[in-house]
């Protein structure tokens, strides 16, 4: 196994804590039930996946759950219930990132939206760091600045020409199966990180 150079970080249950039962919560608060019909992890309606890739903006998403639910929602209602997914930082694990980023290329790689995305980079000044979220890595990507999301194997293949990376120099790190299989298969080494298992516990036994 090659020496890693390069470092891929998944966000979500691998740097910040996010709960299906907690959004799926406030969207019954709101009186959608059962909303994991719609989104999962792994299985979505088709207005999430855009929103992923930025192929709808964010009006264009509030009209769609309220067509897809038929319920006469504000734009803010819809947002709650969405940002409720959104639990918080691990800081342990920013700070693993923080002392070791300047010994490895470091990225991000997350499915997000921009959302999510504009709840969740104030939230980290606020309660983490004063310094930027963002210049914890090289460069982050987002799956709906890419308009390309995983488990997509070519999404891989993209930020490793992007950025010049050799794919079994490269540790990719994520806390769902289908992405690290995707990540496997275009040549990258792989970090599968399980519930329970955090990324300053883990990292040491792969470098």
């Amino acid at each position: 196994m090659a020496a890693v150079k390069n470092l891929i970080f998944d966000l979500g249950n691998v740097l910040f804590d996010i709960d299906f039962k907690k959004m799926n919560a406030a969207f019954t608060s709101i009186g959608i039930e059962g909303m994991d019909k719609h989104f999962t992890l792994n299985k979505s309606h088709q207005l999430f996946l855009d929103l992923e890739m930025g192929f709808v903006n964010e009006q264009e998403f509030y009209d769609g759950v309220r067509a897809l639910v038929n319920l006469p929602l504000t734009n803010e209602q819809i947002q709650f219930a969405w940002n409720a997914l959104l639990v918080g930082f691990r800081k342990n694990s920013i700070d693993w990132i923080k002392q070791n980023n300047t010994k490895y290329n470091t990225f991000l790689y997350s499915n997000t939206n921009q959302i999510h995305h504009d709840h969740f980079i104030p939230l980290f000044e606020k309660e983490v760091a004063e310094y930027p979220f963002e210049s914890l890595f090289k460069k982050p990507y987002y799956s709906h600045e890419m308009g390309q999301r995983k488990p997509d194997p070519k999404s891989f293949i993209y930020i490793l020409e992007k950025e010049g990376l050799v794919a079994n120099e490269t540790l990719f790190i994520d806390d769902n199966e289908p992405n690290i299989l995707a990540a496997a298969s275009v040549g990258l080494q792989v970090l599968y990180l399980k519930e329970g298992m955090l990324v300053e516990k883990e990292m040491g036994a792969y470098l």
